[in-house]
């Protein structure tokens, strides 16, 4: 048996040793063209969440201050029948439309839409004052039963389509930093049929909710609450001592 022998400045690679690396290149070859395709196939698709981004629209309704700020826009009976607010970075909007409550109102804003859920971004000088006869004020959110719902607690900003992904445990530390600069938070709930798919988080009196967002945010919980109704905005009205962390 004769042993091949190459040398890297020869002209002509020894055939055995030729097949064996031509072989083992094309084996690469495949690999690299199959790798990112596997890798894209198993990430799954990014949300249908949408903002317009450098995209600034006027919009008109009735501006509902609590408990988080929302345009009603359901006198034009078209859909969305509103749109949530919040200001500008990780900011809500509640000082920039205070004052406001029940007013027919123009604003300039920015769209943040997902699935038929739809917020607006908008600046500190983009409220105007549509005209000078008042809507009547807005009612306060009513009781329409007691659940149990499983799901996560995320940023409303960012979950809609601000971010992507804008829930899970990678977007945990930049959803602690919205809810605490008052971007209402949202319990993005898991099944539960006849439920809606996503609840504004409130106090067991109605209220903003305030808590411990660091231990809450990106982590999937369960919650026994109220379901709240105010015009087509839904809540889950809670104690932070029915919220629990599932493992």
């Amino acid at each position: 048996m004769i042993d091949e022998f190459y040398i890297g400045y020869d002209s002509t690679m020894p055939a055995r040793i030729a097949r064996r690396v031509r072989g083992v290149a094309i084996v690469l070859l495949l690999a690299a063209a199959a790798i990112p395709l596997l890798l894209i196939a198993v990430q799954g698709c990014f949300s249908s969440g949408r903002f317009e981004y450098g995209t600034t629209r006027t919009f008109e309704g009735r501006l509902v201050e609590f408990p988080y700020p929302a345009l009603d826009v359901s006198a034009a009976s078209a859909a969305p029948a509103f749109y949530w607010l919040v200001g500008p970075g990780k900011h809500g909007a509640a000082a920039l439309v205070r004052g406001l409550d029940g007013r027919a109102v123009r604003v300039r804003g920015t769209l943040i839409e997902r699935d038929g859920d739809a917020m607006l971004q908008i600046e500190g000088d983009s409220v105007e004052t549509a005209r000078a006869a008042e809507a009547p004020n807005p009612s306060l959110p009513v009781r329409i039963r007691t659940l149990t719902v499983t799901g996560e607690l995320v940023d409303s900003k960012c979950h809609l389509g601000v971010m992507k992904p804008g829930e899970g445990p990678l977007h945990r530390d930049c959803a602690v930093r919205c809810l605490l600069g008052a971007v209402p938070p949202m319990v993005v709930v898991r099944g539960g049929s006849g439920t809606p798919r996503r609840l504004a988080l409130v106090d067991e009196r109605g209220r903003p909710f305030f808590s411990d967002f660091s231990s809450l945010a990106g982590r999937p919980i369960t919650i026994r609450g109220t379901l709240l109704g105010q015009g087509a905005r839904r809540f889950l009205s809670a104690y932070a001592a029915d919220i629990e962390l599932l493992r």
